[in-house]
C-alpha cells in the first residue's frame, strides 16, 4: 500500500463519516415530530392517490369484462339456436322417412 492510496482512503472515509454523522445526528423533538408529520402526510396522500387510480382501473376492467361477457353470451345464444335448428332439420327427414318405407312395404306385401 503506498501513501497515495492511504490518503485517498482517509479522504473517502472522512467524507462518508461526515455524511453519516449529519444524517444520523439527533434532532430536537419538535423537528422530529415535524419530519414524521410530513412523512405521514406524504404517505397518506400517495395512498389515497393510488387507491383512486386502482378504483378507476378496476371500474374500467369491470366494464370491459361486462361488455365482452355480453358479446360472448350473444354469440353462444346464436350458436345454440343454429345448432338447435340444425338438429331439427336432421330429425325431420328421419321422421318422414320411416313412413315412406312403411308405405313401400305395404305395397310390396300386396303384390306378393
Amino acid at each position: 500500500m503506498n501513501g497515495k492510496d492511504f490518503l485517498l482512503g482517509v479522504v473517502v472515509g472522512g467524507i462518508i463519516g461526515a455524511a453519516t454523522a449529519l444524517l444520523l445526528a439527533p434532532k430536537t423533538g419538535s423537528e422530529l415530530r415535524a419530519d414524521l408529520r410530513q412523512t405521514a402526510d406524504a404517505v397518506t396522500s400517495r395512498t389515497q392517490e393510488l387507491a383512486h387510480q386502482i378504483g378507476e382501473r378496476s371500474q374500467q376492467i369491470a366494464r370491459t369484462v361486462s361488455a365482452q361477457t355480453s358479446e360472448l353470451v350473444g354469440r353462444a345464444k346464436e350458436l345454440a339456436s343454429t345448432v338447435a335448428e340444425e338438429v331439427k332439420s336432421w330429425r325431420e327427414p328421419r321422421d318422414s322417412q320411416p313412413a315412406l318405407e312403411t308405405e313401400g312395404e305395404d305395397e310390396q306385401a300386396g303384390q306378393v
